[in-house]
């Protein structure tokens, strides 16, 4: 096996470890920051490893250095063979990671309560820190504070380090919990993830760490494959909310964001709170969240991939991680920082491991990504450079 190639083990449906999975053909991975990862392995069906990859059992990955990368479910076992291929053919086993567990449930507008009893509309939140709000999210919905019909027995909660601003907001009821999650982390520049600590599914929440002092990426410095780079136009600049009208006066606010690519674009956006009392006493912070969401989720995008080379000095899983910041050096000799998305793992015994990353991206999570404006700012110093020349 090539040492920088990716340790792959079984574990059974308890968590426990059943075996290492060492003759695998191929391994390809995503670990993705606020999102579910997925884990593909190929490997043949005469594997005497074969027994260990069943639905319900999961697979842990980690770097030759014993650092975990992720773990998660197996989905899907699928068989094939071709007449080209000798023996029984191949499998190719299919996982999601751990985080996963959370798209299983829903935000009840009262977890306390059996289903036929939910007599609120919204379950509200107001005045705690983000992290304590999406630990207690997790915890009345799926962990340990669950109604016994709905909590999982795997899932445990880490300490709460009171991360992020205070926050207002309701959540409609039966919302998604793992997209409440992601809207709540993304407002609050968080993260959160479900790694397996011993016998058990952790939920944390974290500060993504900035490494862009540390973590370089560049032509120049000599570990850096290849670059790329996309934009994706806005598509919500002006927010109109409008609260009440049903049970109480109608109040209406218009919100804009100027697009940094395309400034004199307007896109208007009708943001629905006729379900909300207008006398409420927090409305604004309501309406101002909902707007704030609204030009988020529209904003325009961009998107940065990088394929690394890993270096003794630099490698990933060990230097730096998804949801850590980055730099690379772009078009034009400038830096550009951001969060590590997502990461894309290929692995064979006798090749090693590749890597290529996605940084920035359409997640939303900041007011406009910052490679937006930094590649409109570089679109624009482009064209008034040719404007010179031209001239």
């Amino acid at each position: 096996m090539d040492p920088t190639a990716l340790r792959v083990y079984a574990r059974n449906s308890t968590l426990a470890r059943i075996g290492q999975v060492a003759d695998y053909a191929s391994l390809n991975m995503i670990p993705r920051f606020n999102a579910i990862g997925s884990i593909v392995l190929e490997i043949s069906a005469d594997s005497a490893s074969t027994p260990l990859l069943l639905e319900g059992n999961g697979l842990i990955v980690r770097t030759a250095a014993g650092d975990l990368v992720d773990s998660g479910p197996i989905r899907t076992v699928d068989w094939s063979r071709s007449t080209s291929e000798a023996g029984a053919g191949k499998l190719t086993v299919a996982a999601v990671s751990d985080t996963e567990v959370l798209s299983r449930y829903t935000c009840w507008p009262n977890p306390g309560v059996a289903i036929g009893s939910q007599a609120d509309a919204v379950y509200k939140i107001s005045g705690t820190t983000a992290s304590t709000a999406m630990r207690a999210l997790v915890n009345l919905n799926a962990g340990p504070g669950a109604l016994a019909s709905r909590k999982n027995p795997l899932i445990t909660l880490a300490v709460d380090g009171f991360l992020g601003p205070a926050i207002t907001r309701e959540i409609n009821q039966f919302d998604g919990l793992l997209t409440v999650l992601q809207d709540v982390a993304g407002a609050a520049g968080l993260g959160f993830r479900v790694v397996q600590v011993g016998a058990a599914l952790q939920f944390q929440v974290f500060e993504p760490v900035d490494r862009s002092g540390t973590a370089r990426f560049s032509f120049d410095l000599g570990n850096l494959l290849d670059a790329s780079y996309t934009t994706t136009p806005p598509t919500c600049t002006r927010a109109l909310v409008v609260a009440g009208g049903q049970s109480s006066p109608r109040q209406c606010k218009t919100y804009d964001r100027t697009d940094p690519l395309f400034p004199g674009l307007t896109i208007e956006q009708f943001v629905d709170l006729t379900g909300t009392d207008t006398a409420s006493v927090d409305l604004i912070a309501q309406m101002d969240q909902a707007a704030e969401e609204a030009l988020t989720s529209g904003a325009g995008q961009g998107s940065l991939s990088i394929s690394p080379i890993d270096l003794p000095q630099l490698q990933y899983g060990r230097h730096y991680q998804v949801g850590d910041t980055v730099s690379a050096q772009l078009r034009g000799g400038a830096w550009y920082t951001d969060i590590v998305r997502e990461v894309t793992l290929t692995s064979t015994a006798a090749e090693g491991t590749s890597v290529k990353a996605a940084i920035g991206g359409d997640s939303g999570q900041t007011a406009v990504a910052r490679i937006y404006t930094y590649l409109a700012r570089v679109k624009k110093d482009l064209t008034r450079l040719k404007t010179r020349r031209a001239a």
